[in-house]
């Protein structure tokens, strides 16, 4: 499909691009947004379709002029008919007459489709002839062949489309494989342009590098045959959708198989945005999250929570909510997000650095519950069928309040502007309360949608009800121990344990429990609902202590009340006073007799060891003197007299020198 950008449709029409703009915006021009290629802002583009009949024959005659193309007559007069008529069935035609008949096939359901929206058809003809001929200059177009072709078209004579004078392979010529080349890098782009400016850009290439071929390139349709027939459908896809989309319709999947599959044998998780706008209790205007884990077998929706912020606290409020419902799960598949693959949920997964590889970590909530965990291989649409029913809570949910704003511009309404104005919006806890009802009453009692025919024309809890056979549970308390969250492996220090919350620590201790444990490794677990109190475990998993929030060692650093010092200090005076007392206790049985300082136990080994030093000397003496002439008279050597010292006769004489 050809689009013209507001300024080429203001052209045409010789008015002003403000004026196309602003029909654009009030609707009354057909118009779609689209990303601009350049500065990549949303822009309004007019399909070429949607134009007035004079507009488009003026377009396509402007097309035709720029491309050095002649202009077909209109003539009104069908084709004649041999005289011998040949009847052939489809299956009796050739592959080129079969590809001929679907090509008219196609353009006789345009005609009539675009004839069915104008009251004028003369002019509505008029403006598809000037089209057709654009895309197929190497066909003869006109609105009598267009009628002729109709004929057989009403007759079911797909023999009766195919022109029998060989116009048909006219424009069967080989493209040179360097213009083929180019055509394919300007087509094969994610942008998809069409083929038509294609055409047109690989005109100007030859011209460029090639001149000498420009008298061989053949027509529009040739290329556009080319396309269809030679040009596979993966790369197509590929080339012009993107990875997402080759993925999605042209990588083969596995299909899952559920018939040996049972109710809480495998939970799916997922973060959905919500397509309402709402306003929390400040009336500050925002979208919420909906968490939730979905029961592979029945489909049925076990457990959620909607948040402002998906974060992994809402996996765990949505994982609990669904244990209390319908009991503890054998394995929970999970995205790759960063709210499911924490260390103390499920683990890191594939988010595991290799530094960390093989670093012990404290045991995990789905550890402690049983759960196995099994993370979604990425770009894997069709193995997370949670995404189906998200579509479904967008469109039979989202979309009844007056707050829904699309997932897109495009699909945004255009009253929302009007509602937040006025204060329509819905408020956070009418969307959590309505919600909670729809999933029970509305979405888990819709039909089973399952492969099993078995489960047929039953709601998606009767299945869940009919084909349970065991569930595993846990009381409140325990499973709130469960769910507790943890910390990695830390050494206690001097103040205690610490919970980092929001990047700010929170500190918790015993006076005589952490002073005794100082450097001792173990791990943290905590409610962040209640900080009040944390649990400590040690590397094996034991519980250990209960320590309160040490809130005595916190205080602003300039302006601490004297009472709050007056208490930190009384802290710190126990502490002092209970490690005395475990030392004072420490040789408290030894006698007087064995209280032997280190000194003495050092010096007393010295004396034993002393009696049993000896020094021998070896038979082998060698005597080694002095290199002096024989001559010269031998210096004394250093010590050989005897030498006194008298320090207090050096005193005086340095007191008379100074002339004390």
């Amino acid at each position: 499909m050809d689009y013209l950008t507001v300024k080429e449709y203001a052209e045409l029409k010789g008015c002003k691009t403000q004026y196309i703009q602003k029909l654009c915006k009030e609707g009354k021009v057909q118009a779609e947004q689209h990303l601009h290629p350049q500065n990549k802002k949303m822009c309004y583009m007019i399909p070429v379709s949607a134009l007035p009949e004079d507009v488009q024959a003026k377009y396509y005659s402007k097309v035709r002029t720029e491309m050095n193309m002649p202009v077909l007559k209109n003539d009104k007069q069908p084709v004649k008919k041999s005289e011998k008529t040949i009847l052939k069935t489809f299956e009796e035609m050739s592959e080129e007459e079969r590809r001929e008949a679907n090509i008219w096939s196609e353009i006789i359901k345009e005609w009539l489709n675009i004839r069915s929206r104008y009251s004028n058809k003369a002019q509505a003809d008029k403006a598809y002839v000037g089209k057709c001929q654009l895309e197929h200059p190497d066909m003869q177009i006109s609105r009598g062949i267009l009628y002729s072709k109709l004929k057989a078209y009403n007759a079911n004579d797909p023999y009766g489309l195919v022109d029998k004078r060989g116009a048909w392979n006219k424009g069967k010529s080989n493209i040179p494989s360097c213009v083929w080349d180019a055509f394919l890098y300007y087509w094969l782009d994610e942008n998809k342009p069409t083929a038509a400016k294609c055409y047109r850009s690989v005109i100007d290439w030859t011209e460029e590098f090639y001149p000498e071929l420009i008298s061989e390139i053949p027509t529009l349709r040739t290329f556009q045959r080319h396309i269809e027939s030679d040009i596979k459908y993966a790369v197509k896809v590929l080339m012009r959708d993107g990875e997402k989309a080759f993925s999605d319709r042209c990588l083969p999947y596995v299909t899952r198989m559920y018939d040996k599959l049972e109710p809480n044998d495998c939970w799916i998780a997922d973060n959905h945005t919500l397509d309402i706008q709402s306003t929390d209790e400040n009336g500050i205007i925002h979208r919420l999250y909906l968490t939730a884990f979905l029961d592979a077998k029945t489909g049925v929706l076990t457990g959620w929570n909607v948040t402002e912020t998906p974060t992994s606290w809402s996996t765990i409020l949505a994982l609990r909510h669904g244990i209390m419902r319908f009991g503890i799960p054998k394995c929970v598949y999970f995205d790759n997000g960063r709210e499911f693959l924490t260390h103390d949920i499920g683990g890191n997964g594939h988010r595991t650095r290799k530094s960390k590889a093989g670093t012990a970590e404290p045991a995990t909530i789905l550890n402690r519950l049983g759960i196995e965990m099994r993370n979604a291989i990425v770009r894997n649409a069709k193995a997370k069928p949670i995404e189906r029913t998200f579509g479904t809570v967008k469109s039979q949910f989202s979309k009844i309040f007056s707050g829904y704003c699309g997932g897109t511009i495009l699909e945004r309404p255009e009253s929302l502007k009007r509602r937040i104005k006025n204060g329509e919006l819905p408020r956070d806890y009418e969307i959590r309360d309505f919600l909670e009802t729809w999933i029970d009453g509305d979405y888990n009692m819709q039909p089973y949608g399952g492969a099993e025919a078995k489960y047929k024309d039953m709601s998606r809890i009767e299945v869940w009800n009919k084909s349970i056979q065991s569930v595993r549970q846990a009381d409140e308390a325990e499973l709130n121990l469960m769910l507790m969250r943890s910390t990695r492996y830390q050494q206690i220090k001097r103040n205690g344990v610490y919970v980092e919350i929001y990047g700010e620590k929170h500190w918790y201790m015993n006076t005589e429990e952490t002073v005794m444990n100082i450097g001792k490794k173990v791990c943290v677990r905590y409610d962040p609902a209640d900080l009040r109190s944390v649990r400590i475990y040690d590397e094996e998993d034991r519980y250990l202590y209960t320590w309160q929030l040490a809130d005595t060692l916190l205080m602003d650093y300039i302006s601490a009340e004297k009472e709050e010092i007056a208490d930190a200090q009384k802290l710190t005076r126990s502490v002092r006073r209970f490690v005395k007392e475990e030392a004072a206790g420490i040789a408290a049985n030894l006698t007087n007799e064995q209280r032997i300082t280190m000194l003495d136990m050092s010096m007393r080994r010295a004396y034993e060891n002393k009696k049993q030093f000896k020094i021998e000397m070896p038979s082998n003496i060698i005597p080694i003197r002095a290199n002096e002439p024989e001559a010269e008279e031998l210096r004394k050597a250093a010590g050989a007299e005897t030498v006194v010292v008298d320090l207090n006769l050096m005193g005086r004489n340095s007191m008379k020198r100074k002339g004390e």
